[in-house]
């Protein structure tokens, strides 16, 4: 059973560090793009009146909630292959 549990513990590491690489840059993209880029940064982008900073910016909560919602979705997969493993261990 231990071998299996780690190999569940490593599935979600290779799981969760890639996706917090992501939400890491993603985030810090915006940031570094206004002190790198802030004349791009401060044009109107594709929707009228709205600056490609602002857009970024609103662009980051559906992506908050896509990342929270895939975290949750492989989640309860995990929990159900370990509560899987725990009722074959006590039978």
């Amino acid at each position: 059973m231990e071998e299996r549990v780690m190999s569940l513990i490593q599935e979600k590491k290779r799981m969760v560090v890639p996706a917090m690489i992501m939400v890491f840059i993603f985030y810090f993209m915006l940031p570094l793009s206004l002190l790198f880029f802030p004349d791009k940064m401060n044009q109107i982008s594709v929707i009228p009146g709205v600056t490609w900073a602002w857009l970024y910016g609103f662009l980051q909560i559906p992506m908050t909630w896509l990342m929270g919602w895939l975290y949750h979705w492989k989640s309860k997969k995990f929990d159900q292959r370990i509560d899987d493993l725990v009722q074959e261990e006590l039978s």
